[in-house]
């Protein structure tokens, strides 16, 4: 059978040649097609005038059982048998003997066929058809094997990670492309649960995180989640991933796994991180800042709350730096970036323009006694000494409200330098905040 893979002919031969032997006779088998029921030859020893002959005697007892039957060629009589080859009531095809009269043989010494003969055939063409049947499985499996072969090659050479999980989240597969983005070996990884392997936190397309609870349930009902995972490579760098994850469902409801398909996009974030902030107190830079100020006017058109602008440059800034050097003025910005974060909400944005000058952004800010608030807590954050060296530091805040839009169209820059004009008029007067209202 190994070596007759994909070959009716080759596995059918042995037994046919046995038939031949034992009944001094000359056989043919012919296979069916289940399709259109007709006929081919897998295996022959007649002449092509007696095995047409023999052909319309085998069409004509194809359902039926072994048949024994005389029948005169053009040379004379002859007796030919014939057996259909069937296995768990499929019909392959069958398998007829016919005495050697006219291949120039002796024929039999009763001129013909007996009831053991006829038994015989039968037996044999049972067991052809086991072996036929067989072969064709074996074959299929080869097939399916090879095809299986071929498809992990090919996702090896994929360079996405690509990891499939049963209902439990418990790993099945993992490619070498998983193998590249996470450094575990297959081996190693196979079996363990894929999201606690990786510390897998789930962030949608709009950056907001979402629970495991969460993401089961938009998978129960859409069938795929796409967004981004932030995930621990084997050494314990991180990674930032977008990720497809499929929910391979069963009827009934329920599932019989995953497949997560994703592809490392951790130094294409951290580019695009240090273009929109600031590298040493890793708050957004101006230019994300007049992004998030155009978004703030596209909905304050809309009808929203209050908007305040909170423009903050540090008071003696320059003699700290003067005085201590620079690294304790970085240490002064690090620290006055982290106590203004800390005295808004996390809604607001906190921004460095550059240098010791810092915004803050509040929408739907309520009524502008809750901006002075605010502008009161901030004054208190940033009042303490920072520090071994205890530096002190205070500042200037101007700050801007908007409650309607004016007639005339509003840009961020245009809000931003509104803000600096107060803010330097704070700084004038010594009074610590200045307010501008539109």
């Amino acid at each position: 059978m190994l070596d007759a893979i994909g070959d009716d002919g080759r596995v059918l031969a042995p037994l046919v040649s046995r038939v031949a032997s034992e009944l001094d006779a000359v056989c043919t088998v012919w296979l069916l097609d289940p399709a259109d029921r007709s006929l081919s030859v897998a295996y022959t020893q007649h002449e092509d005038a007696v095995r047409a002959e023999l052909a319309a005697g085998v069409e004509a007892h194809l359902d039926g059982p072994p048949a024994l039957a005389a029948w005169t060629g053009e040379s004379g009589g002859e007796v030919a048998v014939w057996s259909p080859l069937v296995v768990r009531g499929r019909i392959l095809g069958v398998l007829a003997a016919s005495t050697a009269a006219r291949q120039g043989l002796p024929p039999v010494a009763d001129g013909g066929f007996g009831a053991d003969d006829v038994a015989f055939v039968e037996a044999v063409t049972a067991a052809a058809a086991v072996a036929l049947d067989g072969a064709r499985l074996f074959t299929d499996s080869m097939t399916m094997l090879e095809d299986l072969r071929r498809q992990s090659e090919l996702l090896d050479h994929i360079s996405d990670s690509i990891v499939s999980c049963d209902g439990d989240g418990r790993i099945l597969g993992w490619n070498a492309g998983a193998e590249r983005l996470y450094g575990y070996a297959a081996g190693d990884a196979v079996g363990c649960d894929l999201f606690a392997l990786l510390a897998t936190t789930f962030f949608t397309g709009e950056g907001n995180a979402i629970s495991h609870d969460e993401l089961a349930a938009h998978l129960a009902q859409t069938g795929r989640w796409d967004g981004e995972l932030r995930e621990r490579a084997v050494d314990g760098t991180a990674l930032t991933v977008l990720s497809s994850i499929t929910d391979l469902a069963v009827a009934g409801g329920g599932t019989a796994g995953l497949v997560v398909v994703s592809r490392d996009v951790s130094r294409q974030r951290r580019e695009e991180h240090l273009a929109l902030h600031d590298a040493l107190t890793d708050l957004p830079n101006r230019r994300m800042l007049v992004n998030r100020l155009y978004e703030a006017l596209v909905r304050k058109g809309r009808g929203s709350g209050l908007l305040a602008i909170l423009f903050l440059d540090l008071d003696r800034f320059k003699p700290i730096n003067d005085a201590h050097g620079h690294a304790v003025g970085d240490v002064v910005l690090v620290e006055t970036a982290a106590r203004l974060t800390g005295a808004v909400r996390q809604t607001d944005l906190v921004a460095r323009l550059g240098g010791d000058e810092f915004v803050a952004v509040l929408e739907e800010a309520g009524k502008e006694d809750n901006v002075r608030t605010v502008v009161d807590r901030v004054t208190e954050a940033l009042a303490g000494p920072i520090g071994i060296l205890a530096v002190p530091v205070s500042a200037s805040i101007g700050v801007v409200l908007v409650a309607d839009l004016p007639a005339t169209p509003m840009n961020p820059e245009a809000l931003l330098q509104a803000a600096d004009t107060a803010m330097y008029e704070a700084k004038r007067t010594g009074c610590g905040s200045w307010y501008v209202t539109f």
